[in-house]
């Protein structure tokens, strides 16, 4: 498949900008040089547990803001990516901060709201009648 960008630009047609959580989502960044990555979780812990647990929820909902406005492919992928970055920034000391604890709740909470109501009106959670 050729690569439209690529042909576009050849051809001085405009491309469009298509959303990438690296660019878009606060906690993330591209490894520099670009192309060679990606950090999923760029957060450091304030050394408050208060304080790194409301941190923690307000980047949960940035995450579930962004992908609901951008439920694709790729971001069905993303928590996962995310979660592994953190587990890789916090090896050494063991265990995840507030930061990561708090954003991880926010994160459930909505999950467990989502499959009340597909429980709820689908009647099983991959659907159809119980």
């Amino acid at each position: 498949m050729p690569n439209t960008h690529v042909r576009a630009a050849a051809e001085g047609m405009p491309t469009i900008k298509t959303p990438h959580p690296a660019t878009d989502l606060s906690f993330m960044r591209v490894i520099d040089p670009e192309g060679t990555g990606i950090n999923y979780w760029t957060v450091e812990s304030a050394g408050s547990y208060g304080a790194d647990w409301k941190k923690g929820h307000e980047l949960g909902r940035e995450y579930l803001d962004y992908i609901g406005h951008h439920p694709t492919n790729g971001n069905a992928t993303l928590l996962g990516c995310i979660v592994n970055d953190m587990m890789v920034q916090r090896k050494n000391g063991g265990k995840l901060s507030g930061v990561e604890l708090g954003f991880l709740q926010e994160v459930n909470k909505y999950a467990m709201a989502a499959m009340k109501v597909v429980v709820h009106t689908m009647g099983k959670p991959e659907g159809g009648n119980a």
